[in-house]
């Protein structure tokens, strides 16, 4: 039998972004810089923080993830994500546990939007010769690439989000996918970095406990943001519940 998660998602979603509707109109966001550390992480904890719609990635791992963002309809921002990788059915996916926006106008509209569930806080990203670092609210995540050296950009596999949320009037705890959609206009690998120091910020509940480094990498892109496309139950294995979102009826 398969390993599913044990996240109990009633209680998790009480603290969920609530999204009224998912007809969300994309976002284009370009030029933007984006850092990816792959790192593995101890079993039993992380299957506690997998809704049991998800399987856990084995070995488990997390893809800690940032963004900054120069241009978007809310101006600019810088985003830094802590991602737990899972699979949905077979596939893939990146559960977000927690995020850090450094701007109040996209915090706001990323957690009503496409149900980051994120927090106003301070966040750096910059871009050195010999490295490319993340830094988000003081003693919560520090993530960098070392020594990077370019690669091509089809190496590269960044995930698509899945999110908790309560979704509409009736406040319906769901999981929802997010797309993020890529044109590469460069990338680099290179030694990965990456520091927890609060073990229950960012979602983690002191879940996350690292153990292996895997790979770290980089890549400037113009993005697309693109409105929720899949739906499904967080209880329910998603082979079975994942559906399709109908924009006009969303």
């Amino acid at each position: 039998m398969p390993l599913i998660g044990t996240l109990d998602t009633g209680a998790a979603a009480a603290h969920a972004p609530h999204v009224r509707t998912l007809a969300t109109e994309a976002w284009e966001l370009p030029d933007v810089t984006l850092l990816q550390v792959n790192w593995e992480c101890l079993h039993d904890p992380a299957l506690a923080l997998t809704p049991p719609a998800l399987h856990p990635s084995i070995p488990p791992y997390v893809a800690a993830f940032a963004m900054k963002v120069p241009e978007s309809p809310v101006g600019p921002f810088t985003l830094a994500q802590m991602r737990l990788v899972v699979r949905a059915g077979i596939r893939p996916r990146a559960y977000c546990l927690g995020a850090v926006c450094d701007s109040e106008a996209a915090t706001e509209a990323l957690r009503e939007g496409w149900g980051y569930p994120v927090r106003t806080g301070d966040v750096r990203l910059a871009v050195r010769h010999d490295r490319i670092f993340c830094t988000a609210a003081l003693e919560v995540m520090e993530v960098a690439v070392g020594d990077p050296e370019p690669i091509a950009g089809a190496d590269l596999l960044a995930f698509d989000n899945l999110h908790l949320i309560r979704l509409g009037a009736s406040e319906q705890p769901a999981i929802v996918q997010v797309n993020p959609e890529y044109a590469i206009h460069g990338a680099d690998r290179g030694r990965p970095v990456l520091k927890l120091p609060d073990p229950g910020a960012l979602g983690m509940a002191g879940g996350i406990r690292l153990t292996m480094a895997m790979t770290g990498f980089s890549f400037r892109a113009d993005t697309t943001l693109p409105a929720v496309r899949f739906l499904m139950d967080p209880n329910v294995l998603a082979v079975q519940s994942t559906r399709k979102v109908d924009p006009v009826g969303a």
